[in-house]
């Protein structure tokens, strides 16, 4: 009996094979071919999962990673609504447009059978909630609330960012709602403010405190996003 020691010195699949020469006093060497055989290496692992977290936000690319112990990432099927495979083991969620508040996510391992056939066995799944997104803040000159001249409020560009977010997602404001006052609330279409708005603006009082609300944006999808925080900006001379 013989044994042999390999350094899983990488993760995945690994084939190996040769032969055995085994030397005998008086007598020619002796050869024993090994059959060309494989096993898998896997990393060493801990699973820790906040039970409460398992949430997908619509309107970004969740990434995911899917991983089996013992199993090479190639051999994984992983399938679900609106998944996408990026990577070995890597994987992004897009539920923009998927109806309803729960998704599940079913992993599969396809490997050769004894025929030398390839089959696929389920290797488990697991269940995800769907979540609009968080409310974003609408600001000017990267400022929420604000003191500015009327010049620097009548050249404003109006826009609006998720702050505290895990995902990077640019908004682009589309329409708004601004009171001046004195006057009443107009909406404006568009992320700027027109003429006629800026000439009433140049008839305020210093004190005065317009407010920018109902602000609306798309994400890149196009999706719209209104749960925008207001603006408020007390005008100087």
């Amino acid at each position: 009996m013989g044994f042999v020691k390999f350094d899983a010195n990488k993760v995945g699949e690994v084939t190996w094979g040769g032969q055995i020469k085994i030397k005998q006093l008086g007598q020619p060497e002796k050869t024993y071919d090994i059959p060309e055989t494989k096993f898998t290496v896997a990393p060493q692992s801990v699973v820790i999962s906040p039970t409460k977290m398992n949430v997908l936000y619509r309107g970004v690319d969740n990434p995911i990673e899917v991983g089996v112990p013992g199993v090479d990432p190639a051999k994984l099927v992983v399938n679900g609504p609106g998944i996408k495979k990026t990577g070995t083991g890597e994987y992004v969620a897009d539920v923009t447009n998927i109806s309803g508040t729960d998704l599940k996510i079913n992993v599969a391992v396809q490997e050769e059978g004894p025929d030398g056939k390839m089959t696929t066995r389920p290797a488990g799944s697991k269940e995800f909630r769907i979540k609009g997104l968080p409310p974003a803040v609408g600001m000017i000159y990267r400022q929420n609330t604000s003191m500015r001249s009327k010049s620097a409020v009548k050249a404003a560009k109006i826009e609006a960012e998720y702050q505290d977010f895990p995902f990077e997602l640019p908004l682009n404001v589309i329409s708004f709602e601004i009171a001046i006052p004195g006057f009443p609330p107009e909406r404006v279409n568009g992320n700027t403010l027109p003429g006629a708005v800026k000439t009433k603006i140049d008839q305020l009082k210093p004190g005065s405190t317009i407010t920018i609300r109902n602000i609306k944006a798309k994400t890149p999808k196009g999706l719209t996003v209104d749960r925008i925080a207001n603006i408020s900006v007390d005008v100087q001379s």
